[in-house]
């Protein structure tokens, strides 16, 4: 069964099990019981895997699947992985034609056939009753190598096959037996065979778990409770996220554009994202028509694991966030049914086999962001200004002669949120799709040959705002022994944008060996660059855009922005037109305050935080990370 004849974005018809009335008590208790059987297998993956990436940044999704891939539920891990499982399933099922047996494990990878991206390895065990294939027990997790061309990050890959190795429905094990040849296969042609060979052991432990802790609620309740419970569940999840899109008047929003830096290979050569969002009744369309051809890199994105992912994730956390919505509305495939994607064959979100799709990261970033901005005049109250949406993911590697195998170390750079309505954003955080934890310094410092001389906000202002932008990170980090670095991040050339009159942010920044002689201004996605032993990185990540007229923010707020560095004396002045007395109590002159304001008001505006450096002739990425470069930028 090949790549060629598998149909791309197939959904199965409805369930063929007989279903049974579960009263509601019952229907409670079993939902429970399967969020915690989720959270307990990615318990088990993050507490056992040898990789900071996954034990640290907790770069996984783990949950149950039914026989055809519908998700029962699924990990509150990162939202990169909310959906991608599914299409793992179906991908495998297509391979394999259906064959799975008791005892066997299976893993993939494929990008063509429903994997989030290579690096992303599913493992899937199968979950039988009286003989009968009831579903999976199913995890995904970066693994630190594939075996492509570069250790770690492989951005400018030739093609699919020169990216990684693919594992396409593999059965490690066969009716629970260990396939030798193939666990040789999987271990022997990466560069880091023990932390891979802990973190798949740990995948599978947590598979292991998820089908005994399934089949205990089976045998308890019967299978035909359980199954109906799970539908029913599904069934509920569609119909809140249903009658939430109903709520949003008919009609097509933006569209709104937004540019890719390069795709590794082709310098200064921009990459157009294109976004409209389409409400047709209780049903929501993200077209992506207009978007960028692919390329010949690995900056494309697979369809199904990513691209579907990520408009799955941008309506759920627009229309059912958690943290406001009044109901607790489940995570399962009910939640996918009423989202539809377009993304013509050919462009960069549906690229054409074999084309590379290794870093795909920062354009699935950028359609959610896009996304929430086409819907800021319809839903004001739910969205924010524009987000960082990039992220610098970067590959540390070396081989120690000692052991005789490459130290490879993965790093996920925080930028920040856009301004909300009624909050300031969140500085300093992996956002949107990614929301993956920071890695601590001390597993750098402890476990790897580099050191973080920096890692703190970066200075320049935030996004001015009624509620203003937050603010990403600088960070150096030093080799200690000659390596090389690689990385797949982007927003270095497109800045935030800001919704209803805030100000725009600031685009990112890559430096090797900044504020010296051999300083270097280096693109956002790089492939197997040398450092020498000594020399080092800087990273700024985005300030996002702010959210509101910013002379609408209080001034009494603002006061406390200076104090508190988030903004600057002059940008008080200029953007929220507050006036102080004295510049050394920061008292307020309400009487100037207000007559400032009212002159601002009668002034056509729309400015940038990059507009703002530039008419003071100074890059936004100049500004020097001390208390120095803080004085030189009107930070107190």
């Amino acid at each position: 069964m090949s790549v060629i004849d598998y149909e791309v974005g197939r959904q199965p018809g409805p369930p063929a099990r007989r279903r049974v009335e579960v009263d509601p008590i019952t229907l409670r208790v079993l939902g429970g019981a399967y969020h915690a059987i989720a959270k307990e297998m990615a318990g088990v993956l993050f507490r056992m895997s040898y990789s900071s990436i996954i034990r640290e940044s907790e770069d996984l999704g783990a949950g149950i699947f039914d026989a055809e891939g519908r998700e029962l539920c699924e990990s509150d891990s990162t939202p990169m992985h909310i959906g991608s499982l599914p299409w793992y399933i179906r991908g495998f099922l297509h391979r394999l034609d259906g064959e799975i047996e008791d005892g066997d494990v299976i893993v993939h990878n494929h990008p063509y056939l429903g994997a989030s991206h290579s690096p992303d390895i599913a493992v899937a065990v199968p979950i039988f009753h009286e003989g009968e294939l009831l579903g999976f027990a199913a995890v995904t997790a970066h693994v630190l190598d594939i075996g492509g061309s570069y250790p770690g990050i492989n951005a400018d890959a030739f093609d699919v096959y020169a990216e990684a190795k693919l594992y396409n429905g593999l059965r490690w094990y066969r009716r629970g037996e260990l396939n030798e040849d193939l666990d040789r296969m999987l271990f022997d042609n990466v560069r880091t065979e023990t932390m891979n060979r802990g973190d798949m052991n740990a995948m599978l432990a947590a598979c292991e778990l998820g089908k005994e802790r399934f089949l205990r609620l089976v045998n308890r309740y019967g299978a035909d409770v359980v199954m109906s419970a799970a539908y029913e569940w599904m069934d509920y999840s569609e119909r809140m996220l249903r009658n939430e899109i109903a709520k949003i008047p008919d009609g097509v929003y933006g569209p709104v554009v937004g540019w890719l830096d390069d795709d590794a290979r082709n310098r200064d050569v921009r990459l157009r994202v294109e976004t409209r969002v389409v409400v047709e009744g209780d049903e929501i369309t993200i077209d992506l028509t207009g978007s960028n051809p692919e390329v010949p890199t690995g900056f494309n994105v697979p369809f199904e694991g990513s691209l579907l992912v990520g408009a799955y994730y941008a309506v759920r956390t627009i229309l059912l966030d958690e943290a406001t919505f009044p109901e607790h509305v489940p995570q399962n495939d009910g939640v996918f049914r009423p989202v539809n994607v377009i993304a013509p064959k050919g462009t960069i979100f549906n690229p054409s086999f074999p084309r590379a799709c290794f870093s795909r990261f920062t354009q699935v970033q950028r359609v959610v962001d896009n996304t929430i901005l086409a819907l800021a005049d319809a839903l004001p109250q739910q969205v924010t200004g524009g987000n960082s949406a990039g992220i610098h993911f970067c590959a540390y590697a070396g081989f120690d002669e000692e052991v005789g195998q490459y130290w490879l170390y993965l790093e996920v750079n925080e930028g920040s949120y856009g301004g909300r309505y009624g909050k300031d954003a969140m500085d300093s955080v992996d956002n949107l799709m990614a929301n993956t934890r920071n890695n601590p310094i001390e597993e750098l410092d402890m476990r790897f040959p580099v050191r973080c001389d920096q890692y703190e906000l970066r200075p320049e202002p935030a996004a001015p705002g009624k509620w203003r932008g937050g603010i990403g990170i600088i960070r150096r980090n030093r080799f200690l022994v000659d390596g090389t670095y690689s990385c797949e991040g982007d927003r270095q050339t497109d800045s935030p944008k800001a919704v209803f009159g805030g100000w725009d942010g600031l685009v990112a920044s890559c430096r090797k060996n900044p504020d010296t002689e051999a300083e270097e201004g280096l693109p956002a996605k790089v492939t197997g660059i040398p450092f020498a032993a000594g020399e080092f990185i800087e990273f700024r990540e985005p300030n996002a855009a702010g959210y509101g007229d910013p002379l609408e923010r209080a001034p009494e707020m603002v006061r406390e922005d200076v104090l508190d560095d988030f903004t600057t004396l002059e940008l008080a002045r200029d953007a929220y037109g507050v006036v102080f007395a004295d510049e050394a109590t920061l008292e307020i002159d309400v009487a100037a305050t207000t007559a400032l304001r009212e002159e601002l008001r009668r002034t056509p505006r729309g400015r940038s935080l990059t507009e703002h450096f530039a008419d003071r002739g100074l890059p936004p990425s100049s500004a020097p990370a001390s208390v120095a470069g803080n004085k030189e930028f009107g930070l107190r």
